[in-house]
């Protein structure tokens, strides 16, 4: 079962490959840490360092395009996921706290609950804890995951106290769960493998607010650790694919639909896919909130006879804009890049993490028949050491990708590439022989 790897977790951008966060321990006020008992952490890529690896990416690989103008936007420590993690420090295990960037200081309400977590009347309690995450809903509150071994009397009656002390102290946290998983490890929205999760709701409700949008997303669905920037995507891609009337919007591994839904008053028919329960909670949830047009959600995995048998009835013809937000490291599975051409989408916006694997897509979709409009490169979650790029495909109506270089050059058709990170002369840009027929030739 699919299930969208940690996206905190691994960039794979090269070098350096994966993002370990910074960790303190703190007995008292979780705000200071001799870090001399912690697990050395690799270094961490600044916003420079993502920089010059796109630009090394540009110039080894001779991508074409039109890149864009970096897309980020400041993260406040009060609108990032937050995690009590419980480790091994010095010797024992003890709380241990995770920020979601480098260097991050916690909000007051984090360290007001750690303070409280570490009272001697929580001793038994604090003892059964795996993690606690606070999840951000982007203005300043957080819903409450607390993973804990509550076998006991004991303990369960300390996560009670526990409860009640948040609930009564601490105006910012507006729902506690108790989660379990089976098999025991620790939860993570974004586990790739399958994992059951059983939650309890103590206060509150299964469903967050995301910030001022009216959407909401399940306490258990996936979203950035980070809201800022995220929130503000939606705005983005419209402005890069600026929809007309009666296109069609399709997302896949939508996770709680939260684009598709924001944009689904520009188009005349919205649908997402997804195959977890809590993206189903949550698109379902966010579909009784939207007013202009619609939103579908499809329940499985995506797969070429999903595409084929969707866009082979005559109800779903029209210009359709596919949205992939790639899972990191991940690949499309067998088939699927030729079951997209065949569906014959006038956009396709491809999301990724990986530049290895942006470099296959870009040749993938080349050979069926589909050139890269514009590239741009997403900051979403600052000083994470994590670099995204949003791949804008259309199709090659011209055939330009059939033609050598001579035959571009006799008619005129040579592109001067612009706004590039790194200006290359346009005879540097690869041409890559279309042996299979065209978007136009497949389409009449």
């Amino acid at each position: 079962m699919y299930t969208r790897q940690s996206r905190n977790a691994s960039a794979k951008l090269k070098a350096p490959k994966s993002l370990v966060a910074s960790r303190f321990h703190n007995k008292a006020a979780f705000t200071k840490k001799a870090e001399s008992s912690a697990p050395a952490a690799r270094k961490v890529p600044t916003f420079e360092d993502l920089k010059q690896q796109l630009s090394a990416w540009v110039e080894n690989e001779k991508i074409p395009g039109k890149f864009q103008a970096w897309f980020t936007k400041e993260a406040l420590p009060e609108n990032s996921d937050w995690r009590f993690v419980m480790r091994a420090v010095a010797g024992h295990e003890s709380l241990t706290l995770e920020p979601p960037a480098k260097g991050m200081e916690p909000p007051e309400v984090v360290n007001r609950v750690g303070e409280q977590l570490h009272k001697d009347h929580l001793r038994l309690f604090r003892k059964a804890i795996r993690q606690i995450w606070f999840r951000a809903t982007g203005d300043g509150r957080f819903a409450l995951l607390v993973q804990a071994n509550c076998h006991g009397k004991n303990s369960a009656h300390g996560y009670k106290t526990f409860s009640d002390f948040v609930q009564r102290n601490c105006p910012e946290i507006i729902s506690s769960h108790l989660i379990q998983c089976q098999p025991d490890r620790l939860f993570d929205p974004a586990f790739r493998q399958s994992t059951r999760v059983d939650s309890k709701c103590s206060f509150g409700t299964d469903f967050m607010p995301l910030a001022g949008t009216g959407f909401y997303m399940h306490v258990l669905d996936w979203a950035p650790r980070m809201k800022d920037a995220w929130l503000s995507l939606p705005l983005r891609i419209k402005d890069a694919i600026h929809p007309a009337a009666g296109d069609k919007f399709f997302e896949f591994y939508s996770g709680c639909s939260f684009i598709s839904a924001t944009l689904a008053h520009c188009f005349a028919q919205t649908e997402a896919l997804d195959c977890r329960e809590s993206a189903m909670l949550s698109t379902r949830y966010n579909a009784r909130n939207i007013t202009d047009g619609s939103l579908k959600f499809h329940r499985g995995q995506l797969e070429a006879p999903f595409l084929a048998k969707f866009f082979g009835k005559s109800e779903n013809e029209g210009r359709w804009t596919f949205y992939f937000n790639m899972p990191s490291g991940d690949d499309f599975p067998a088939n699927v890049q030729q079951a997209i051409a065949a569906s014959r989408p006038e956009r396709i916006l491809l999301q990724v993490s990986d530049l290895e694997i942006a470099t296959k897509q870009i040749r993938h979709f080349r050979r069926e028949g589909y050139m890269l409009r514009k590239n741009i490169p997403l900051y979403l979650e600052p000083g994470s050491g994590k670099m995204e790029l949003l791949l804008l495909f259309v199709p090659d109506r011209a055939g330009l990708l059939n033609q050598n270089p001579a035959q571009k050059a006799r008619q005129g058709r040579v592109q001067r590439p612009r706004e590039r990170v790194n200006q290359q002369k346009s005879g540097n840009i690869p041409h890559f022989v279309q042996s299979k027929p065209t978007f136009r030739q497949r389409k009449d």
